[in-house]
């Protein structure tokens, strides 16, 4: 079984975001329909999971969490525990948490949880494993069974050499489900750019990967680096994925370093209205001023018992270790103080750029395109 212990883990806080909406929501249910955005963020608390709460030595990661909410208005967090695995911990206030149990019973090589609630009133949860995404079942929440091992085949994507993060699932207008995911970050690599992929399944269970790339190198209009996605459905179909830019660019610089955009660093988020195959019109989160400019990785996305749209994501300090905190997302492009969305440059129109290797010559395509590694743009 993989060992999460040679796993990287973006450090970063959970934010919890809100926006209210009339209707009563399946909570955690992959058709969940969310207000559209852009969106702007308000504190609610800055670190709601933290290493000492589960017992994890100070220093060490807690981090990519997934969020529930109960039938009796309870939320509840899923998060990866340094050396403990899966930690379960509930809240009525979605501020404080008292921890609850432990999905599997103790580190069993699941990472980055994503939980949703089945209409049989059931649990799934997506993890990360060395085969791909793992698929677990849960009558209560609390304790959690395997399904498969690889509902989502890390070999069905061979440009993420290093595996795939946890999956965020949507119900699109058609029945069917679409999750979403990224290439892994693995440690003591990097910094380096990655790539959003895709999945659809009619029953959540058994998946079958979408062709192309919905987000970095090779995207038809988003390239900028995506990591651990999370996505949401509106209700005239639409879909709102939201990732993590870490600035890595694909190649090197002239000092042949990493090429780095770390103004672009955050979490960005963007709509498609195809079914989550081709992203646009992206926005880019401005977080308050307690946070990092590095905060906002692994986002996960539900709604509260007042229909409040929450978004958790990750922070790390190193003399602290990994946490997770909470905002509240409104919609709008400048609600609240310090806390507004700021739109991208427009990334819908393609451009054609040639590149040469000796007396190869290959043509990309894309609103930034850049050429494959050993090739110059001509």
């Amino acid at each position: 079984m993989f060992s999460l212990r040679n796993r990287a883990f973006s450090f970063l806080l959970s934010v919890v975001v809100t926006i209210t909406v009339s209707a009563n929501p399946a909570q955690a249910d992959p058709a969940d329909v969310f207000p559209a955005g852009p969106y702007s963020a308000t504190m609610i608390s800055e670190k709601i999971l933290y290493p000492s709460m589960f017992g994890v030595d100070k220093g060490l990661p807690v981090a990519d969490v997934s969020g529930v909410l109960l039938p009796n208005g309870t939320i509840r967090a899923y998060v990866f525990a340094q050396n403990k695995g899966i930690v379960i911990a509930d809240s009525t206030d979605g501020a404080t948490f008292t921890p609850v149990g432990n999905a599997f019973g103790s580190d069993r090589g699941q990472g980055m949880p994503r939980v949703v609630k089945l209409a049989d009133g059931r649990f799934r949860m997506y993890n990360m494993t060395g085969y791909g995404v793992s698929c677990s079942i849960s009558t209560d929440g609390l304790s959690f069974t395997v399904e498969k091992d690889s509902c989502i085949a890390a070999s069905d994507f061979p440009g993420a050499s290093k595996g795939l993060t946890g999956a965020s699932i949507v119900k699109l207008a058609d029945g069917r489900y679409r999750a979403f995911f990224s290439d892994m970050v693995k440690a003591g690599t990097g910094p380096d750019p990655h790539q959003v992929y895709s999945a659809i399944s009619t029953d959540g269970l058994n998946w079958k990967a979408d062709s192309g790339i919905r987000v970095g190198v090779g995207a038809s209009a988003i390239t900028r680096s995506g990591e651990h996605p999370a996505a949401v459905v509106h209700a005239d179909g639409s879909v709102t994925l939201f990732y993590f830019d870490n600035g890595a660019r694909q190649g090197l610089d002239s000092a042949g370093k990493q090429k780095m955009e770390p103004q672009d660093m955050g979490l960005w988020h963007a709509t498609s209205r195809d079914g989550g195959l081709t992203f646009s019109n992206e926005y880019k989160i401005s977080f308050p001023s307690a946070f990092s400019n590095s905060f906002g990785n692994d986002p996960d996305v539900f709604l509260d018992k007042s229909g409040n749209m929450i978004l958790w994501a990750g922070g790390f300090d190193g003399g602290f270790g990994g946490y997770i905190g909470a905002v509240k997302l409104t919609k709008g492009s400048s609600a609240g103080s310090g806390s507004s969305a700021v739109k991208s440059a427009p990334t819908t129109t393609k451009v054609t750029i040639t590149c040469v290797k000796g007396k190869i010559t290959k043509k990309v395509s894309g609103t930034k395109p850049v050429c494959p590694a050993g090739y110059k743009k001509k």
